[in-house]
């Protein structure tokens, strides 16, 4: 039995994953999920949380893409991508961690208003035909989070001062937000994050959307 990944193709927690294995090179069957709420039974009855990725290698089953991440990159021996060494495994479980806790939810919003106005799994809306005084408001919520993210991130291109597991994780929704009316001038170590990230051959490979 091989991989399986249990996926939608606008999932950025999906994306996550998709882009590792691209990294890795690894063959994988991916199993289509809807995203819209609730989901499906046959879904509840392999994955009872529910939510989008879940994965499986042989008899390992495993949710949240975080932990996929770290277990893919320690499956295949890539220090580089989550090294061993203490300290420098800590710089990048706070990168994946910040990712989720601090900075994933802020953006959301404006995405919802500006991209999924029509289901994402439909491809999506524009941001140009969403409520403009709404979508503004959501947008300007993000900025302060930029602005941390701004002090957080590495100013070569990294979340942490290589490419590692965080960057993996930071990568689908800056890539998203190409799509939004924001500029991020204002945060040029950010912008070159996402520019240098989402340029690698890996993210164009798993199809991001």
């Amino acid at each position: 039995m091989g991989i399986v990944l249990y996926d939608n193709p606008a999932s950025s927690n999906a994306m996550k994953v998709r882009f590792l294995l691209a990294e890795l090179g690894l063959d994988y069957e991916r199993k289509h999920v809807p995203l819209a709420h609730p989901r499906p039974d046959w879904y509840r009855a392999v994955y009872p949380f529910g939510t989008v990725p879940f994965f499986e290698d042989g008899d390992l089953r495993l949710g949240e893409s975080n932990a996929i991440l770290r277990y893919l990159a320690n499956r295949e021996g890539r220090t580089d991508l989550y090294p061993s060494e203490p300290e420098a495994r800590a710089a990048v479980d706070w990168g994946l961690d910040a990712w989720s806790t601090q900075f994933r939810g802020a953006f959301f919003p404006a995405e919802r208003i500006g991209l999924m106005a029509k289901p994402i799994d439909d491809g999506g809306s524009r941001p140009e035909d969403a409520d403009q005084a709404e979508l503004a408001a959501a947008i300007d919520a993000v900025k302060p989070k930029l602005d941390i993210m701004e002090a957080f991130v590495a100013a070569n291109g990294t979340v942490v001062g290589s490419f590692t597991l965080a960057d993996i994780a930071f990568a689908p929704v800056l890539w998203r937000w190409y799509k939004m009316p924001l500029s991020f001038d204002p945060w040029p170590k950010v912008a070159l994050l996402r520019d240098t990230v989402t340029a690698r051959p890996a993210f164009s490979a798993m199809e991001p959307r």
